[in-house]
């Protein structure tokens, strides 16, 4: 990787961090207001009006996202026409979204979903505008200017008009608008920034190259929305929106994290993959040392996450949301296998291997098909256990991909999740001891969950920078250099640093 492309990438992690932290800290404050604010049938209802939009988005922008981020050589021609797509799409999207409202209202067996879907459809306008600008900005991977835009859209979206209108009983309608002024004050803020042509392409020879890539990857981002959204469309068809809103805040409570933890990742990484994508050996090497950090976060998080299950739903949810406890502690397991999984996806989108990729996900949707059917009478923790497994399956399928795209034997695969395994049992060994002392001792719940997270916190700090597995050692040291912490020994800092290099790169 040159120095120009791995300061970008360190540069973006760095504010792509302060961001995630930022709407992290947020998104619980304000998911915590509307699950008080809001009966579960609300985020039920959205949640199914949601999925609608999102089967609609992958055709309506039809991979051009990626395809822009992925191009080699990009003209001028190539923007003007992924702005025409993307806007002409995006209308066309929003009508017909319109017109078939009534019919998924039907479908669901549920007269409220019409009116919902029908002005969310807006959406696909808003972001057929908006698509193309933020596209560029990840492509020059200008992640500071995207931040920025997140956190302000967030704070007057989110944080202002939505939690005003549901205390003044919008009801669902409080999040709908929301979704909506966020939407639209990301595009105002992308195009702001960037400027690009907004004049429409009508020569065929600009999109053609677009649309090879774009319409594939369109394919496969359908496909990984059907397998990740099946259990909404069961749940919602057969159980009802009240538990689909259990299940909905579930896993939520758990893929919103790891989403925050790792969203900064992915966002550098698919476009650093795509500037060295013809270079097999050290695209391996990165990807193997992403996964690494990455497990070691991800996994001790999500099983931290199950330990400690019922305190975080009744302090995040309320005591109202019982019921949601058994689902997220099976789904605090599959979610962690999911993010890590992602990572071998974006190596084949960087490397346009998609047809493999298609392949995939259709044996993948036939998997978690066939095991929803067999654990249906288990309710919802059963459909949760049908993700788990179904997880499982695809790590095993990507692995195989891995050894062919990367030349990466199995054994060299499954060694680099070790450290986040053994780190997360210790952790959530950690949390379950100190968990059943204060609920023996019948300690306010809130003072077991801060608990609980204190114990996580020092164990995981600990594990990570203390006591790192032999295999962790070299990748915090490569985190260090990345970040511009040299041990320059003319100052203390420079002395410490000097000195914790040379204690975790000592010889276990």
């Amino acid at each position: 990787m040159s120095k120009n492309l791995a300061s970008k990438a360190v540069s973006g992690l760095k504010w792509g961090s302060a961001a995630t932290v930022a709407n992290a800290v947020m998104q619980i404050g304000y998911t915590s207001a509307m699950a008080r604010l809001l009966a579960p049938e609300a985020f039920g209802l959205v949640a199914i009006s949601s999925v609608i939009l999102r089967f609609g988005s992958y055709f309506a922008n039809m991979g051009l996202t990626k395809a822009l981020i992925q191009k080699e050589e990009l003209e001028p021609q190539h923007i003007r026409a992924a702005f025409t797509a993307s806007f002409l799409l995006g209308l066309l999207f929003t009508g017909i979204t319109w017109l078939a409202a009534p019919l998924t209202a039907r479908f669901f067996e549920n007269p409220d979903v019409a009116p919902i879907v029908r002005v969310m459809a807006l959406s696909f306008l808003v972001n057929g505008i908006s698509i193309t600008s933020l596209s560029l900005l990840e492509r020059e991977m200008r992640f500071k200017a995207i931040s920025i835009i997140e956190i302000i859209s967030y704070v007057i979206s989110y944080l202002g008009v939505g939690i005003v209108l549901a205390y003044l009983d919008f009801g669902v309608w409080s999040l709908i608008y929301a979704t909506l002024l966020q939407a639209t004050l990301t595009a105002v803020g992308t195009y702001a920034i960037v400027r690009h042509s907004v004049l429409l392409q009508f020569g065929w020879a600009p999109y053609k190259p677009l649309f090879s890539y774009g319409s594939r990857m369109s394919v496969i981002s359908f496909l990984e929305f059907l397998s990740q959204e099946f259990g909404t469309i069961l749940i919602g068809r057969v159980l009802g929106s009240y538990k689909l809103g259990l299940y909905n805040r579930a896993y939520m409570l758990v893929n919103l994290p790891m989403y925050m933890l790792t969203r900064t990742f992915t966002k550098v990484v698919f476009p650093s993959f795509s500037k060295i994508q013809n270079d097999i050996k050290k695209l391996g090497r990165i990807y193997l040392s992403s996964i690494t950090l990455l497990a070691a976060l991800v996994i001790p998080a999500c099983l931290g996450i199950s330990v400690a299950a019922p305190e975080l739903v009744r302090i995040i949810l309320g005591a109202q949301w019982g019921e949601s406890v058994p689902v997220l502690q099976v789904l605090s397991l599959a979610i962690a296998l999911s993010f890590i999984t992602m990572f071998a996806g974006i190596v084949c989108d960087a490397k346009a291997v998609l047809n493999v990729k298609i392949v995939l996900n259709i044996v993948f949707i036939l998997v978690i098909s066939g095991l929803f059917y067999l654990l249906r009478e288990y309710g919802l923790v059963g459909f949760a256990f049908a993700v788990l497994i179904g997880e499982m399956v695809r790590m095993a399928m990507y692995q195989r991909v891995m050894l062919s795209v990367l030349q990466l034997p199995y054994r060299q695969q499954l060694s680099i999740y070790l450290p986040g395994v053994i780190n997360g049992l210790l952790v959530a060994l950690g949390i379950y001891l100190v968990s059943t002392l204060l609920r023996g001792a019948d300690a306010p719940v809130l003072l077991v969950f801060a608990a609980q997270i204190l114990t996580g916190a020092v164990l995981l700090l600990a594990l990570t920078l203390l006591f790192p597995h032999k295999l962790l050692r070299a990748e915090l040291q490569m985190v260090l250099n990345k970040m511009g912490l040299n041990s320059n020994t003319d100052s203390t800092s420079g002395r410490l640093i000097h000195k914790y290099k040379s204690y975790i790169l000592k010889e276990a």
